[in-house]
């Protein structure tokens, strides 16, 4: 068993692989808790996951710097292992063709890395998370660059608390872009929007580059999304999960 684990802003994604297998547990990021309460819960995964089944180690990558640590040394007593934590200094099998590799958020490094895995051309990641970003993989297995935008949770947030009158919806599809109510016009902003916003940036970076870019959809919101992307897309819920396996099994004897 590999245990892999995404420490985003909204949500901790663990990831169990038993041989080919992957099951996903989910927790909120916050509030945090105390290492013991991690362990508890995490241990409490592996029983009703598999019983009799140790784990031979673990990977993490994460943007959130105060959870970093504490799971960091959860997973060390759990795996009895230094457990792995994704940057750019690690062997990740791509290059970095941008100007500071280090800043570069450890989940889309995992993201680049599996794309690399499932596309032999050019692809373009999109993660619907708490922000939007779009990870872009070249010609040549490097990273290229790509664009941030804020998360549809944000927006919708965003608009509730720096307006007056506008209210907290609950994020849906939305029927129709001309919006008939307050409602309906949040809905179609932010979906139609973030929509409209991913494929104008890929045509914008297409032009820039000279490429044509495979495009792969994935976190949180890629499900609702996907319903009103004009271009051809294929859709993997777990891509930052998958990545952090490739990047565990080139690192596990490093």
């Amino acid at each position: 068993m590999i245990i892999a684990i995404d420490i985003g802003n909204s949500s901790i994604k663990i990831g169990f692989f038993i041989n080919k297998k992957l099951i996903v547990k989910s927790m909120p990021t916050f509030p945090v808790l105390k290492k013991a309460e991690y362990e508890a819960l995490i241990n409490g995964f592996i029983k009703e996951i598999n019983k009799n089944k140790n784990p031979e180690g673990s990977i993490i990558c994460s943007v959130v710097t105060r959870q970093t640590g504490i799971l960091f040394e959860t997973m060390r007593k759990i795996c009895r292992s230094e457990p792995i934590l994704v940057s750019s200094k690690i062997k990740t099998g791509i290059t970095f063709s941008i100007t500071k590799p280090d800043e570069l958020g450890a989940d889309r490094i995992a993201n680049v890395v599996a794309a690399n895995e499932l596309y032999n051309s050019p692809a373009c990641v999109v993660d619907f998370g708490t922000a939007t970003t779009l990870s872009l993989k070249g010609k040549n297995e490097d990273f290229i660059g790509g664009a941030i935008l804020p998360g549809i949770k944000m927006m919708k947030e965003g608009l509730f608390m720096k307006t007056s009158k506008l209210p907290d919806i609950n994020i849906g599809k939305p029927d129709k872009a001309l919006g008939k109510d307050t409602e309906g016009c949040i809905q179609s902003g932010i979906i139609y929007g973030t929509a409209g916003a991913v494929e104008r940036i890929l045509d914008e970076i297409e032009k820039e580059t000279n490429m044509n870019f495979e495009l792969v959809l994935t976190g949180g919101f890629c499900n609702i999304i996907s319903n009103y992307i004009k271009r051809k897309y294929d859709i993997i819920p777990y891509l930052t999960i998958n990545g952090l396996k490739i990047l565990y099994m080139r690192n596990c004897h490093a």
